[in-house]
């Protein structure tokens, strides 16, 4: 998640194992290392820039990287604030560990992807609980730092305020991953009739909706990205991208490193465009399609494009295009979604059948 949510996080942890001798200490100290593991942002310009999905959550956010990197920590805080004070030491390692190990914990919930086992294994795990950011559970942790921080209150306020902090906002998570279960076996409900066997489905969360998830879902034939909300249950809204058929142009585009590099960072959920140029050139577009919820088209907001012949020659490496501006209808469908409305047939999406007829259930 973003930087002052994972401040809250690692004082809040911090602040819970440090104990008696380190307590008020531990909130300050415990937010700079909660942080600390999303340095390795700097290392994004690195191999054409690619570096920011290969390294970015990667070994510093790996599980052994708290245990191992943190007693070090540990030690060298407590060499510089408490030598020659032997009680505190403990405190101190634990304070490194903690701080660092829930920074990838909580970084598994979002849909971007964290590499827990890095850099000896590069595979990438997601629940898809929260956003990146999400302010419902960054209040309810930051309340209960904000009591711990009130010197002026009894210790035991104090500690009880910290714990219903951290208590509820675990809950939020826990809510969504029990969201997305039941929104995932919805879909399968709804789409397997009219497109057969999926072979995966995956919902997303949204900005400021817990209530509400986007979704990809695949066959062979299709890549299905929509949108689906509790307000409007059985009934999501989606658009089809058909997958293109092989061809030696969409061969060596995909068999380019920058390529395999955004379908692993994508965990799959890629969907391709092609576009033909005079000359028998082909333009190919590969799109993240995990954070297609603020797009009016359900179109990806990054990945990579290239061009080839259709004799299968490339005619340059694959490029990442940038995030573009978004547009007045943008603004407009992401305004409808934040006020829990879905699009229809008039926008271009399609919905089930027996929803254009009879209108949304409510939620389950």
């Amino acid at each position: 998640m973003e930087p002052v949510t994972q401040a809250l996080l690692g004082a809040a942890t911090a602040e819970l194992v440090a104990g008696r001798t380190l307590r008020g200490r531990a909130l300050g100290w415990g937010a700079v290392i909660g942080m600390s593991p999303d340095l390795d942002v700097l290392l994004g310009p690195l191999h054409q820039g690619y570096g920011e999905w290969l390294y970015h959550r990667g070994t510093t956010h790996s599980l052994w990287f708290g245990f191992v990197a943190g007693p070090l920590l540990g030690y060298l805080l407590w060499r510089w604030r408490d030598l020659g004070r032997e009680d505190t030491l403990p405190g101190w390692i634990r304070i490194g560990i903690f701080a660092l190990l829930t920074h990838p914990l909580l970084d598994g919930f979002t849909p971007y992807g964290t590499q827990f086992f890095a850099p000896f294994d590069r595979a990438r795990f997601a629940w898809n609980g929260v956003a990146i950011v999400d302010p419902a559970y960054s209040l309810m942790l930051g309340a209960g730092v904000l009591f711990a921080a009130r010197r002026s209150l009894p210790e035991a306020t104090r500690r009880l305020g910290l714990h219903v902090g951290l208590a509820l906002s675990t809950a939020y998570l826990a809510l969504g991953l029990i969201v997305n279960h039941r929104v995932v076996s919805d879909l399968q409900t709804r789409l397997e009739p009219l497109y057969g066997a999926l072979e995966r489905v995956r919902a997303y969360p949204t900005v400021l909706q817990p209530w509400s998830r986007s979704f990809v879902a695949r066959t062979d034939e299709v890549v299905i990205v929509g949108l689906h909300s509790w307000q409007e249950w059985r009934c999501p809204a989606w658009r089809v991208h058909p997958n293109p058929p092989p061809s030696p142009a969409l061969a060596a585009v995909e068999a380019a490193w920058q390529t395999r590099m955004l379908r692993w960072h994508a965990d799959g959920d890629v969907g391709t465009f092609l576009h033909r140029e005079p000359g028998g050139v082909l333009r190919v577009r590969l799109e993240d399609v995990r954070y297609s919820w603020a797009s009016p088209e359900a179109r990806g907001a990054w990945g990579v494009e290239a061009r080839a012949t259709e004799a299968g020659e490339l005619l340059s490496d694959p490029v990442r295009f940038p995030r573009e501006a978004p547009t007045n209808e943008a603004i407009a469908h992401l305004g409808r979604l934040l006020l829990g409305r879905l699009p229809g047939p008039e926008d271009g999406w399609e919905r089930p059948p027996d929803c254009r007829e009879t209108g949304p259930e409510a939620g389950p």
